[in-house]
């Protein structure tokens, strides 16, 4: 790997537990869920899939999150660059220079001629032709190994289930990664429940059945401690223990902004941390784009976040559809109004409903609470 992180907090037991399911075959597809920003992609990089390649096993990682190109283009990459031996941090680095807009396919590969093929990343738009779905077959088919599975990591793949052209992908990564049970393993990540059930619960999903589900707990005292360490050895000072961990339960026990939140006191003088999560909760609230997400919703759509944020938990109930017409000035929206606003709070992944639940809840929980603390008067 590249130079090593000094803020990284290893979660060495999780890593072992994990693979020892991959390395003694009594699973060969996991899918890992845990909240944006809990620290997925990074025990996935620096934990998970370093001691698979230390043991042998060569790792494939691909991440569907806000990537430039399609779905397929993303995992074609992926799946090219693991059989170009590039290992992990090749591929990791390849990621942060750029993903080129071409690839070439090698002469070796069946079905694609004795020269070859390049292939046009950015054309790769909307739903995958069988061609392409062909090339992903055989480039899985050139990865399998059956001494040593080769481990696919598969960051956000929920992204796939957000666009109906992704499903002929879906479908045809199954009944490939089906048919190489013994040469591959895989591990998903995702962040949002009613799109991982989408994919991985529904009888009629592609991967029904498919995976065993594996939930990452959060991150607590342990880990405040070891970034407060981490904090002493940059500057010589130790932070107040007391102080962190309540910042860090204000932060919802986000690992990734309370680092944040440290980085933010590395060049201060003064180390006041309540006076530094309220800069950071402010920068978040404008680099996340959260005003420009909250102006664009209707005046329904707001109040019903509102609510929402503010702990109610049935959102059709006569009483908080009253609320909502006390907060825009308006007659109290019908049931089918309050489901069109919901559908939207959705489809932007500001909520999500809970499995096997009519409540819902924020994937973000910060935007919660901005949105909770506002003003009535600004709804």
């Amino acid at each position: 790997m590249a130079s090593p992180d000094p803020w990284h907090y290893p979660r060495t037991q999780l890593a072992k537990r994990t693979f020892a399911l991959i390395e003694k075959r009594l699973a060969n597809a996991l899918v890992l869920f845990g909240p944006r920003r809990i620290g997925k992609t990074e025990f996935l990089i620096r934990d998970l899939g370093p001691l698979a390649e230390k043991s042998g096993h060569l790792v494939v990682y691909a991440s569907f999150w806000q990537s430039p190109l399609s779905p397929v283009a993303t995992l074609l990459t992926a799946l090219h660059d693991g059989r170009q031996k590039r290992g992990l941090a090749g591929q990791l680095q390849r990621l942060a220079e750029g993903l080129a807009p071409k690839i070439r396919i090698g002469a070796k590969l069946p079905g694609l001629g004795e020269a070859g093929a390049e292939i046009d990343l950015v054309g790769l738009k909307g739903t995958p032709s069988s061609d392409v779905l062909l090339i992903m077959d055989q480039l899985l088919g050139r990865l399998a190994r059956k001494t040593k599975p080769t481990v696919l990591l598969l960051d956000e793949v929920q992204e796939l289930a957000a666009d109906s052209a992704n499903r002929p992908l879906v479908a045809a990564l199954r009944t490939s990664l089906d048919k190489r049970r013994d040469g591959l393993a895989v591990v998903f990540t995702g962040s949002n429940r009613d799109a991982l059930a989408a994919m991985f619960s529904d009888r009629q999903a592609p991967f029904f059945h498919f995976a065993t589900s594996i939930e990452l707990q959060p991150l607590g005292a342990p880990f405040v401690e070891h970034l407060i360490a981490a904090f002493e050895r940059a500057t010589g000072e130790r932070l107040d223990l007391e102080a962190a961990m309540a910042a860090f339960e204000a932060l919802h026990g986000n690992p990734f902004f309370f680092r944040k939140l440290l980085e933010l006191l590395l060049p201060e003088e003064k180390r006041d941390i309540p006076a530094a999560l309220e800069r950071l909760r402010a920068g978040l609230a404008a680099n996340l784009g959260y005003d420009r997400l909250w102006l664009s919703l209707t005046a329904i759509q707001r109040a019903l976040a509102y609510t929402l944020a503010r702990g109610v938990e049935t959102p059709f109930a006569e009483a908080n559809r009253a609320e909502i017409g006390r907060l825009t000035g308006a007659a109290p929206p019908t049931i089918a109004q309050t489901q069109t606003a919901l559908r939207r709070l959705v489809r932007l992944g500001i909520v999500t409903r809970v499995e096997g639940n009519t409540a819902y809840t924020f994937d973000d929980p910060e935007l919660a609470r901005w949105i909770g603390s506002r003003p009535r008067q600004a709804i």
